[in-house]
């Protein structure tokens, strides 16, 4: 089954076993690449080596899809295989609607979570972040957030939907794809509960695992509806990440594990609401296309 045209020039003539190969071999060693980062990082912190790893070593990590995916485009193509990398990266012509969902969904998905925890019981508490905005730099900490966070994304992005995604889905339909390819990115994430100071290490495990599994179906509809535009998944990852921190919701700031709850449970209504509107096979609806007479214009 593939889902992405041809044009995008994402997924080439590929057997499905093919496909499964190079998508285990982009998971394989993506994972072995960044745990090569991850691990003298932890070792350090827990004493294990004599060695002093600057915790902040670890971002490299967030890279090592996108340098994977780069370097296996490459070995397959040549130097035509950068070109097959970025492409997607520039696909931007999806259309205004499209454009106003994935600058508008990230907003969207973390007021929800937030007025789901006040109306629970959660307490209001400003977030930490906010502060930022009254030293050196005022808003201006916004914007340079936001480009941080959309260059760290992409390291991720170039990789996970650049590449695997269309993989997956030479194979699979969009909804198993998803699974797959979610079940993978958490296993990636799951080093970072053990890098001293990361925020995630704040967020319990099971519900951490779920809410990124649910994520990844929202990406995928993302993607397949925006041509396989990983610009587009890039803007929604960046944008979600940047506002985040301004909202008191991560459990690492509430203290309070129902914030946990609350974030992976609109996630995964999210992935329940793209499952019934959409199927399971491409997360797309079909183009109506207008019939016109022999002599019509």
């Amino acid at each position: 089954m593939q889902l992405i045209s041809r044009d995008s020039r994402i997924v080439s003539d590929l057997s499905e076993p093919d496909a499964l190969v190079r998508a285990g071999w982009f998971v394989g060693l993506t994972l072995v690449l960044s745990l090569a980062i991850y691990i003298p990082v932890i070792a350090s912190a827990h004493g294990w080596i004599g060695v002093a790893v600057p915790p902040g070593l670890s971002a490299l990590a967030i890279f090592t899809p996108a340098v994977v995916a780069i370097v296996l485009h490459v070995y397959d193509n040549g130097i035509g295989g950068l070109r097959t990398a970025f492409r997607p990266l520039i696909t931007w012509r999806f259309g205004l609607r499209w454009w106003t969902v994935v600058l508008g969904l990230a907003p969207v998905m973390l007021g929800l979570s937030y007025a789901a925890y006040l109306s629970l019981g959660g307490a209001l508490k400003p977030a930490p972040a906010l502060a930022q905005l009254d030293g050196p730099l005022g808003l201006a900490i916004v914007p340079i957030a936001l480009l941080v966070t959309l260059f760290l994304s992409m390291g991720e992005e170039l990789g996970w939907r650049g590449y695997l995604l269309p993989l997956l889905q030479t194979r699979f339909g969009a909804a198993i794809a998803s699974f797959v390819l979610g079940v993978c990115w958490f296993a990636w994430h799951i080093p970072l509960q053990f890098v001293p100071g990361d925020a995630n290490s704040g967020f319990p495990l099971p519900l951490w695992g779920l809410s990124i599994v649910a994520t990844a179906f929202v990406y995928t509809w993302l993607f397949n509806n925006t041509g396989g535009s990983v610009l587009a998944v890039t803007l929604f990852h960046g944008l979600f990440n940047t506002l985040g921190p301004f909202i008191a919701l991560h459990p690492s700031v509430t203290g309070n594990p129902l914030s946990a709850y609350v974030l992976a449970g609109v996630n995964v209504t999210f992935a329940v609401i793209i499952l019934a509107l959409y199927g399971t096979a491409s997360f797309t609806r079909p183009q109506k296309t207008g019939v016109t007479s022999a002599g019509g214009k």
